[in-house]
C-alpha cells in the first residue's frame, strides 16, 4: 500500500507580502474619491480617538465613505476591486512552482491566506484559486446583497486563533 504524502501547509498575508500595498489602495480608496494616505490616516485617527480597534474602523470607513460617494459594496464589487490589486512580480508563478517541488520531494502542499484584509477581495485576485481557504476580514450583506457590517475582523491577535482553526488540515 503506497504512503499518504505528508501535507505541508504555507500561510500567506496578503497585504505587503503578496501585494505591495493594502489592497484597498488598488481601486476601492480611488472610486470614493480619496487618495490612500488620507483614508488611512481618517482610519487610524478614527480608532485612536475612540480607542477601537483598527480594523473595525477601516471596515467601518470603507462602508460610510461608499455609501456617502454612491460606490457600490456587493459582494461582487469587492471582488471587481480585488481584481486590481497589484501583485508582487512572480507570485502568479510562485504557486506552482512550489506546488511542482513539493511533489517532486513527496510532499502535498496547501496554501492558505490569514490576513487582515479583505475576503471579498482576496477572492477577486487572480491567485485566489491557489487558495485551500482565505481566513480574511469580511462582511454581513442585506437581502439585496449590499454589505452593512463587518462580519469578521481579523487583527494581530485573532490571526493565531484561524492558525489554529486551519491545522485541521485533512
Amino acid at each position: 500500500m503506497p504512503r499518504k504524502r505528508p501535507t505541508v501547509a504555507l500561510i500567506y498575508d496578503f497585504d505587503g507580502t503578496l501585494s505591495p500595498g493594502n489592497m484597498q489602495e488598488f481601486g476601492f480608496i480611488q472610486a470614493i474619491g480619496k487618495d490612500p494616505a488620507e483614508f488611512w490616516e481618517r482610519s487610524n485617527r478614527l480608532s485612536k480617538e475612540n480607542d477601537a480597534n483598527s480594523i473595525l474602523t477601516y471596515m467601518y470607513l470603507m462602508l460610510r465613505e461608499a455609501k456617502a460617494g454612491d460606490v457600490s459594496l456587493r459582494r461582487e464589487s469587492f471582488r471587481r476591486f480585488g481584481a486590481q490589486v497589484e501583485l508582487f512580480e512572480g507570485v502568479g508563478e510562485w504557486f506552482s512552482l512550489v506546488n511542482g517541488y513539493g511533489r517532486s520531494i513527496g510532499l502535498n502542499v496547501k496554501h492558505y491566506i490569514n490576513s487582515s484584509g479583505l475576503k471579498e477581495m482576496i477572492e477577486g485576485t487572480p491567485i485566489a484559486r491557489e487558495f485551500e481557504n482565505i481566513y480574511a476580514c469580511s462582511f454581513l450583506y442585506d437581502v439585496d446583497g449590499v454589505a452593512y457590517w463587518p462580519a469578521v475582523a481579523v487583527d494581530y491577535t485573532a490571526k493565531t486563533q484561524f492558525l489554529f482553526k486551519g491545522t485541521s488540515i485533512n
